[in-house]
């Protein structure tokens, strides 16, 4: 199958490709021109790679048009730590530029197209970044008259290899790992966790099959924070170093899980338990060398 994938180099992308190689798909990947190739791993070969500026409609439909792809999968869009919920006008422009590749696929008669999205969406209220997701889902379940089957996936929590250190895990994985304390919130919040790998596994899944405009990837099971601060903290021998409760736990709201039996209906499931995965992701931040240098 020829598949066409946006956000080829981001953290979910650049697992996604590399599966859809492995079993043997024609893959597509689509960046921007400003996009680092770095994590375009050894075995790669296999995959074209396409950098276009995601706005040019006349680039991007050119493009899309000669691939002729028989299925696509949405990654691309802004989402910078910290920034990315609230930063109006990238996540508008991550909008105009799903505007742009939705046309492209109806004219390229693409009949097969999943977006990825996340928990957020139905939150109220709906900041930027929800608002700006929650209209590109719309607009493309609005493109069945067109002949485009659209399923939107709803991403929860992830982790694991070339997630941005940034993130709750890789900022306590990489501390531990220095020896130095890191100071978390006592760790309350629920949340159902998946290995990115599972979470891109089901991106391919949902390539070939058709569950309905949305799905939610997850387990429908939820961990405490504090469990999976404490599975770190004994893999990397050192859980005297976690300060619980020296700063605030995050008082925002967000969906702890949420439900899986579309997305089960389908055969996707988890491979990849919590502690295996965590110790890869602890494998991961020890072999990198921006553990050792930030």
């Amino acid at each position: 199958m020829r598949v066409l994938v946006t956000g080829a180099t981001g953290f979910i992308g650049s697992h996604v490709v590399r599966q859809l190689a492995a079993r043997g798909d024609e893959v597509y990947a689509l960046t921007r021109t400003s996009s680092s190739r770095a994590r375009r791993l050894p075995g790669d070969g296999t995959i074209e790679w396409h950098s276009v500026d995601a706005t040019d409609r006349n680039a991007v439909d050119g493009t899309v048009r000669a691939i002729g792809p028989q299925a696509a999968i949405h990654l691309a869009w802004y989402a910078e730590p910290g920034r990315y919920l609230h930063a109006a006008p990238e996540n508008l422009q991550s909008l105009a530029a799903t505007a742009v590749l939705l046309e492209s696929l109806v004219n390229a008669r693409c009949p097969r197209l999943v977006l990825a999205g996340t928990c957020l969406e139905a939150q109220a209220p709906l900041t930027i970044y929800a608002a700006a997701k929650a209209a590109a889902h719309a607009a493309a379940a609005g493109l069945a008259q067109a002949g485009v089957s659209a399923t939107c996936a709803h991403v929860f929590y992830l982790y694991g290899r070339g997630e941005d250190p940034r993130r709750v895990v890789p900022s306590v994985v990489r501390s531990l790992l220095r020896g130095e304390p890191i100071e978390v919130g006592e760790g309350t919040e629920t949340r159902d966790y998946l290995n990115v790998t599972d979470v891109a596994a089901a991106f391919c899944r949902l390539v070939d099959a058709d569950p309905g405009t949305h799905v939610d990837i997850c387990t429908g099971r939820t961990v405490r924070l504090r469990d999976i601060f404490e599975i770190l903290g004994e893999e990397t021998g050192r859980p005297d170093l976690i300060r619980y409760g020296a700063r605030r736990s995050d008082q925002r709201h967000f969906p702890p899980t949420g439900d899986p039996s579309p997305l089960s209906a389908t055969g996707w499931r988890p491979a990849v338990g919590l502690t295996a995965g965590l110790r890869d992701a602890i494998d991961y931040w020890a072999r990198d060398p921006r553990t050792a240098g930030a």
